[in-house]
C-alpha cells in the first residue's frame, strides 16, 4: 500500500512538471512554417514595397510617401509603400501575423515587388532565444518567397541593448534573467542570433535570394530609450532600403 502510494506521488509530481514545462517549451519554441496563401502578382510599371514587422514599422507610418517618393526618384517608376508593423512583436507573433491579422494579411495578399522585414529586436529583448529567431524569420523569408517578393531583411539592428536591460522593471528584468537561463542567451545576444540566422540561411539555401541591411548603429539615429528611431534615423534606414530596390 504504502508502495502505492509512492509511486501515484511520483506520478503526481511527474504530471506537475510536464504540466509546468509544456507552456514554457511552446512559449520559447520557433514558429512552425503553414502552407504560404498566394499573393497577387501585378504585371504594370509601379514598385510596391510592402514592410512588416516591429514597432520599427509601426513608427515609419509618417515617412511612407517620402519613401515612396525616393524610390520613384531612384527608379523612374511609380511606387507604392504599405507598412503594418506591431510593437513589441518577436520574429515567431510576427510570422503568426502573417497569417491572424487580417491588416497584415490585406497588404501581403495585394502584392508586392520588395517587402522590407523588421523582426530581431524583440527577440533579443525579451531573450527568446537564437533558434527561436533564426527559425521563425527564416518561415517569414520562405513566406515572401513562394509568393516571388524579394524580401529585404534588417539586420538586427546595433540599438543599445545593455541600456535597455538595465531600464526595464524589476520584474521583467527577473524575468529576462529566467530567459536567459532557459535559451541560453547573454544579455547582449545580438551577435550570437544573427550567426544562428546565418547558419540557417545558409543551410536552407536561400541566403543568396535575401538582401539584408546592415543598418549603422550610430546613437544620433536613436530616440532617448536608444531602441527606437528619430526622425533622422528613418531617413538613413529609408535610404539603406533605398540602395536594395532596383528598376
Amino acid at each position: 500500500m504504502r508502495k502505492n502510494k509512492v509511486i501515484l506521488l511520483i506520478m503526481t509530481l511527474v504530471l506537475i512538471c510536464i504540466g509546468l514545462l509544456s507552456p514554457a517549451y511552446n512559449y520559447y519554441a520557433p514558429a512552425s512554417e503553414r502552407s504560404a496563401y498566394t499573393c497577387q502578382q501585378h504585371q504594370d510599371d509601379t514598385l510596391r514595397l510592402a514592410m512588416i514587422g516591429d514597432s520599427w514599422i509601426f513608427y515609419h507610418y509618417p515617412y511612407n510617401d517620402t519613401l515612396a517618393s525616393m524610390i520613384k526618384q531612384k527608379t523612374k517608376k511609380p511606387a507604392i509603400v504599405s507598412a503594418y508593423g506591431l510593437c513589441g512583436k518577436t520574429s515567431k507573433e510576427v510570422y503568426q501575423s502573417i497569417f491572424e491579422d487580417q491588416t497584415m494579411k490585406n497588404i501581403l495578399e495585394q502584392g508586392a515587388d520588395y517587402c522590407f522585414v523588421s523582426v530581431g529586436i524583440n527577440d533579443t529583448y525579451k531573450k527568446m532565444g537564437a533558434k527561436y529567431y533564426a527559425q521563425s524569420t527564416i518561415n517569414i523569408l520562405r513566406f515572401l518567397l513562394k509568393n516571388n517578393i524579394k524580401p529585404i531583411l534588417i539586420e538586427i539592428p546595433n540599438y543599445d541593448i545593455n541600456y535597455a536591460y538595465e531600464h526595464q522593471t524589476a520584474d521583467r528584468k527577473l524575468f529576462r534573467q529566467l530567459s536567459m537561463l532557459l535559451t541560453r542567451s547573454d544579455i547582449d545576444c545580438r551577435q550570437q542570433y544573427s550567426l544562428a540566422l546565418t547558419q540557417e540561411l545558409a543551410k536552407t539555401g536561400i541566403g543568396e535570394q535575401i538582401q539584408i541591411i546592415h543598418f549603422p548603429g550610430t546613437p544620433e539615429y536613436y530616440k532617448s530609450d536608444r531602441m527606437h528611431l528619430n526622425e533622422k534615423g528613418y531617413h538613413i534606414l529609408d535610404s539603406c532600403i533605398v540602395n536594395e530596390i532596383h528598376p
